[in-house]
């Protein structure tokens, strides 16, 4: 008999497992299911649409419903699961169900919706699928000032899309940085004086305590003042969505996520079971620097738990592992990248982080166009490196790329700045600012 694979999501993590589960068997049933009406998009590209440098939101489609079924995976969007029941093996749908053999929930996550009175009208969105950029999109044509709360990463990056389009944005944050969970302040500042420098307005340390407006939203008030707007973008994070799982019996961990085996096999009653799997960011992962259980948001990791759990059911036995996180935003000319924990997530674990700072350049100073470039990375009291981050126009990725690497090889500050790195005036510094960053916490410099 033809065993059944289901797939509860369709997006960075589910549809992963379900092609690369076909390109290795071709016998298996493959259904997936999703609520949306999109799939197979890339999220990360909707700020780049919404500020033209993207044409259209076709461009972030990667794969349609006849490249699945051309596949033979069966995609069911549009459809909503009822409800998971884990001792018949069988997932409910409307008046319909169908029975799996093996199971994997990538239900994703929600937009935290915050206790502010007025939330609910017209002209105030989230932002979490296509479905609601298209919204967002069709509302600008007849916006002028909108608000974004929340200077996260999508926050900003929407901000800038907004400015883009000659919109006067607001940025309204409750925390004393942008960027809050991936900078610290003063790395932060780097980002708030560019942003600034655009006539974007950033408020930090605000909060906004009301959205006022008959029908629709026309001020947000923050800290007393009432700020004149007519789209409000609430951006303020997401959690895992596991109603679901947790109304079938799956257990959920202190993060709210769901809980798994290195295998990403959830567990039940104390058992992990056998065959079902969870993956993306309804998931717990673990921290690899505070050992302490996290939820990551990041399509990266969405992706690579795809992997792992196609992996398991092909019977390859792979474990997902602790995460450093590694994350850049792109927000008009201005890469930020992270990896690691920042100074105040090290203090909130108990670890008192070392920490050097350097400015260099992405180029010889000599040679045309080359960019600021801003270095901060921290270290424990072992001197091993726990956190970095890069802001400049150019050269973020690699860097970071390559300081998770080193993060997960408990790499030392010492090791960091003896380390050999390549020299070519068009492309770097003779000295790489992470070497010089490095060196000002060993006192070499």
């Amino acid at each position: 008999m033809q065993k059944h694979l289901v797939i509860i999501g369709a997006g960075a993590a589910g549809l992963p497992v379900a092609s690369q589960v076909r390109r290795k068997n071709k016998n298996i049933e493959i259904t997936v299911i999703t609520s949306r009406e999109y799939f197979a998009y890339s999220p990360c590209g909707i700020p780049f649409v919404v500020s033209g440098m993207i044409n259209s939101f076709d461009n972030l489609i990667l794969r349609d419903m006849k490249y699945y079924s051309e596949m033979n995976i069966n995609i069911l969007n549009k459809t909503t699961v009822d409800k998971i029941d884990l001792d018949a093996q069988e997932i409910n749908f409307g008046n319909d169900k169908i029975k799996y053999d093996t199971l994997v929930i990538a239900s994703g996550a929600t937009p935290i919706i915050p206790p502010i009175p007025g939330i609910e009208l017209e002209g105030v969105y989230f932002l979490n699928s296509l479905e609601d950029a298209l919204r967002i999109s069709k509302s600008l044509k007849n916006a002028k000032s909108p608000t974004i709360i929340g200077a996260g990463s999508i926050g900003l990056e929407m901000a800038h899309a907004f400015l883009k389009k000659g919109l006067k944005s607001r940025v309204i944050e409750m925390k004393d940085r942008v960027l809050p969970n991936m900078l610290d302040k003063d790395m932060g500042g780097i980002v708030e004086e560019y942003l600034t420098s655009l006539n974007m307005n950033i408020n930090t340390s605000t909060v906004a305590s009301s959205i006022l407006g008959e029908k629709k939203v026309t001020y947000v008030k923050a800290n007393g003042n009432e700020f004149e707007t007519d789209l409000v973008l609430v951006s303020v994070g997401v959690r895992p969505n596991v109603e679901l799982a947790k109304n079938a019996g799956i257990e959920t961990g202190s993060t709210g996520g769901i809980v798994t085996d290195a295998s990403l096999r959830v567990r039940r009653k104390g058992k992990f079971l056998k065959n079902v799997y969870s993956c993306g960011n309804c998931v717990e992962v673990t921290d690899i620097i505070t050992h302490k259980s996290t939820v990551s948001a990041l399509g990266s990791t969405a992706i690579r738990q795809g992997v792992v759990v196609a992996d398991n059911i092909l019977g390859k036995n792979t474990v997902f592992g602790p995460i450093s996180s590694p994350s850049i935003a792109v927000i008009g000319e201005l890469e930020v990248g992270t990896v690691g924990v920042t100074k105040e997530k090290a203090l909130e674990y108990g670890i008192n982080p070392i920490e050097g700072n350097a400015k260099g350049l992405t180029r010889a100073k000599y040679y045309p166009r080359g960019e600021d470039i801003y270095v901060k990375i921290l270290s424990d009291s072992d001197y091993r490196v726990i956190g970095a981050q890069v802001i400049s126009k150019e050269g973020v990725k690699g860097r970071i790329d390559a300081m998770a690497l080193l993060i997960g090889r408990k790499t030392t500050v010492h090791q960091l700045a003896t380390s050999e790195t390549s020299y070519a005036p068009p492309i770097s510094s003779a000295l790489d600012p992470l070497t010089m960053a490095a060196r000002k916490i060993i006192g070499s410099d």
